[in-house]
């Protein structure tokens, strides 16, 4: 039985400024955590020397640092929870900035209502993405959802809709995000955490992977009133070819692995993903004059299809 307390699980590489802002904005909120678990995927000490500034303890923040090799999102999270102490997972990406009350507000939800295992925190920079007109069809004709019924869910090729525009009060959602959300972590352990099969691959969609295990031990709710804002730090990303690949290969393995669809099944939805987004990538590219951001897309998910049809056979 873990105590009841707050912990920071943060995996960050080669982004030393980012995670000072963020420590900075976890220094000064009303709730603070009672541990930071920082996993360091880099091969430098610039992240190491800024924990080590002095001025995190002068204000109260507790900050241990891990080494995990090789980079991982998903890796360095399994590493830090590892070494976490506390039965709340505050789950961050290392370039965001949260509200002075963004932790209370999500620790509040999850304590007035044991049933609820995972809290997702709003954005204040940025909207929830809406569907293309492309996915706003298939919406309609084939998941026979009626406009803005698919806020919240996570839909056939696991397309996954946030609330647009932001509700005034919690609401259920059908999956977290790994880099603003709370969860419990007796429910993270009694799902299994983070899917091994992300281990070898670029860590896309294990977000939605963790959010649709968590569902079933419990409730997960979009709390608007916790808010922070999200950078997206180009430093440690992957290409769009090689993201694209991977989004479309890590579709299938969820479909097939924790949703439990046959192999065929799993395919022929991201076949469906394949299609239409790339519907919608040409048209966006087309307006933009950009094809070779489509170019590179679509060969990153033909990749992706490839890896695919190895595994099957």
């Amino acid at each position: 039985m873990y105590p009841q307390k707050i912990s920071a699980i943060i995996p960050t590489i080669g982004r030393p400024k980012s995670l000072s802002q963020l420590l900075g904005s976890l220094a000064i909120q009303t709730q603070k955590p009672d541990e930071i678990i920082v996993a360091d995927g880099s091969n430098t000490d610039e992240i190491k020397n800024i924990i080590e500034d002095t001025m995190w303890s002068a204000k109260s923040l507790t900050i241990k640092h891990i080494k995990v090799q090789p980079p991982n999102a998903v890796r360095q999270r399994q590493a830090a929870i590892a070494q976490s102490q506390g039965e709340f997972l505050l789950l961050l990406d290392d370039d965001v900035v949260l509200e002075q009350n963004c932790v209370a507000e999500m620790l509040k939800i999850v304590t007035d209502d044991q049933e609820v295992v995972g809290v997702m925190a709003d954005f204040n920079n940025q909207n929830w993405s809406m569907p293309t007109t492309a996915w706003k069809l298939y919406l309609k004709y084939v998941c026979k959802l009626k406009e803005d019924q698919w806020q919240g869910k996570v839909v056939g090729p696991l397309l996954r809709f946030g609330y647009n525009p932001s509700p005034n009060s919690p609401m259920p959602i059908e999956w977290l995000g790994a880099g603003n959300s709370m969860i419990r972590r007796s429910a993270y352990d009694k799902s299994g955490g983070f899917s091994d099969f992300f281990l070898h691959r670029c860590t896309m969609n294990e977000d939605v992977d963790l959010g649709i295990k968590l569902s079933k031990t419990g409730k997960i709710i979009f709390c608007p009133s916790a808010r922070l804002a999200h950078f997206h730090a180009p430093s440690g990303r992957v290409s769009p070819m090689v993201a694209a690949e991977d989004d479309l290969y890590n579709r299938f393995m969820i479909l097939n692995n924790t949703v439990k669809y046959s192999g065929l099944t799993a395919l022929w939805q991201v076949l469906t993903f394949f299609v239409i987004e790339s519907i919608s990538n040409f048209v966006g590219g087309a307006k933009r004059f950009d094809f070779k951001s489509f170019s590179n897309l679509l060969i990153g998910r033909l990749n992706g299809i490839k890896l695919i049809i190895n595994y099957l056979t």
